[in-house]
């Protein structure tokens, strides 16, 4: 088996639509991305330099040097080669070592220099067994992101046909042969944490280095490991694709992690009881109100996943054994799944919470976090907030004060186009009135606002769930005022909204129209 665990469940939903001790580096062999080339170059070479060199570099503005391996020795090989004992022809283990731990007496992480920098090792308390699936190279705890187009091509190789769906696709532990992705510099800042630079490889593709370097500094803090990751994105093709569900990250658990719970009730962070899901082993998509999944042993212990203002999560479980080791093949998977646009030339960057006991440890900690909104705050100062569309598209990145979306459709054989919210949690009679401050150039007169609630397969046309509001199309900013008191199906929850034409009113030129989205609120500005 190689990543369609890791990867299945993209294509699915695009063919539908992670006493103290420390640790110490060891300057190992890495091996290099292969022959690939890129364009304009005979030679492999990194993302924003010429060659690999031997020493320090800054890796941003503000962040400590980091030691950088560089071309250091060893050979090329395959991770399955080097890693998996119980697979044919697996040598004995390196002779130095390959992962950069981190511990305390509530758990031990590892990072794995011959596999991007994943988390390839992860234990409850100082002693325990390792929970990370190991079984092929794509499980993992790793950061995995997705973009257009469709098919994607470089430099001549084709994607591998059962992944041709995935598109571009940099995969932090590296691709569907085998090859590990290039630690290109690391370090451990002090005796709680760690960072780690990785260029990611595409994932259909044969050993082909994305046009990106990925970053994660991790940090213990008592039984939970918090990790930051920073990708900077750097490709030749200016495109600016539909938004993709990404995995931030995905979390791969050996077999006897197989309950499966979250809380996707409407009373979070009240606790209510929790939502078990362990009899749905096959990819599903959950409402996370309080921003956790978390995958336990019979025991109840295992490892929660809390990725701060992310409601949208993927669970399910491979195989069909709840046992084994981390080298086995049954697995149980955990994602934050939010809809992102990746920018040719953007900055992306989330944060993530491990938090390993009991769903009382990891409720505990939970609670003890900054609560997401629960009421409209968005303010489009330089980021689109999860904000992202259908049929049409912005000015692209940096944001600069607004949103500025094409207020038409990009593809004119399709019906219409939608700006959408990422996922929320709103209860409807705390919103009584909606504060859009944006500016219309169209001719139409009246827009569209939709909405969807829990149990809604997707944005629906009915008369309980959409509001027309009348606007001003001479591209002046304005606040317009949305009454939602005492409108039908303005009720109970509402976990998204949308933008849309009013039907009839696309306006005369589409390609000239604008809607420049300054904020939404639910207080006049």
């Amino acid at each position: 088996m190689t990543r369609h665990t890791c990867t299945f469940f993209a294509l699915v939903l695009f063919l539908a639509a992670c006493g103290r001790t420390s640790e110490t580096y060891f300057p190992i062999p890495i091996t290099q991305p292969g022959t690939s080339t890129t364009p304009g170059s005979g030679t492999n070479t990194q993302p924003g330099s010429g060659s690999s060199s031997t020493g320090t570099t800054q890796p941003q503005p503000g962040l400590p040097p980091v030691n950088n391996p560089g071309n250091v020795g060893g050979t090329s090989t395959t991770w399955s080669s080097v890693f998996n004992p119980n697979l044919p022809g697996a040598p004995a283990a390196p002779s130095v070592p390959r992962l950069a731990m981190l511990g305390n007496n509530r758990v031990r992480v590892g990072i794995d220099l011959v596999a991007g920098g994943a988390i390839t090792f992860l234990s409850d308390g100082p002693r325990g067994e390792n929970m990370i699936n190991n079984f092929d190279l794509g499980r993992q705890l790793q950061t995995a992101l997705y973009s257009g187009p469709i098919p994607y091509e470089q430099n001549g190789k084709q994607p591998v046909f059962t992944w041709r769906n995935l598109g571009w696709n940099p995969v932090q532990t590296g691709d569907v042969h085998n090859n590990p992705a290039q630690v290109v510099g690391y370090q451990q800042l002090d005796s709680n944490s760690l960072y780690v630079k990785t260029i990611p490889l595409i994932w259909p593709l044969l050993n082909e280095p994305a046009e990106c370097v990925m970053e994660h500094w991790l940090e213990l803090r008592g039984n939970v490991v918090h990790v930051r990751s920073r990708t900077q994105i750097n490709r030749r093709d200016t495109t600016q694709y539909e938004a993709r569900t990404q995995e931030l990250p995905c979390v791969y658990l050996n077999g006897p992690y197989s309950q499966i719970v979250t809380y996707s009730g409407s009373e979070p962070f009240t606790g209510e009881a929790i939502t078990n899901a362990s009899t749905q082993k096959d990819l599903v998509t959950r409402h996370a109100t309080e921003n956790w999944t978390a995958l336990l042993n019979k025991e109840g212990r295992g490892v929660g996943l809390h990725v701060p203002n992310q409601y949208r999560f993927v669970t399910g479980f491979f195989g069909t054994s709840s046992s084994g080791t981390e080298y086995d093949e049954p697995a149980a998977y955990q994602a934050a799944t939010p809809l992102i646009v990746l920018d040719h030339n953007g900055v992306f960057e989330f944060e993530y919470n491990l938090i390993l006991g009991t769903v009382a440890d990891i409720r505990s900690f939970v609670y003890a976090q900054s609560r997401p909104n629960m009421t409209p705050n968005f303010q489009f100062t330089n980021d689109r907030l999860g904000w992202h569309y259908y049929n049409t598209t912005d000015t692209g990145w940096p944001i600069r004060n607004e949103l500025a979306i094409r207020w038409g459709r990009g593809d004119l054989t399709k019906a219409t186009f939608g700006i959408k919210s990422p996922r929320v949690f709103w209860r409807a009679n705390t919103v009584p009135k909606l504060y859009v401050q944006a500016a219309f150039t169209t001719t139409a007169s009246t827009a569209r606002l939709n909405w969807q609630k829990p149990g809604d397969p997707d944005f629906l046309g009915n008369p309980d769930r959409i509001v027309d509001f009348p606007i001003i199309g001479d591209g002046q900013m304005r606040t317009y005022e949305i009454d939602m008191s005492g409108r039908n199906g303005w009720d109970g929850v509402i976990q998204q909204i949308q933008f849309e034409a009013t039907p009839g009113q696309l306006g005369a030129n589409e390609k000239a129209q604008m809607f420049r989205l300054k904020s939404l609120t639910a207080t006049r500005p």
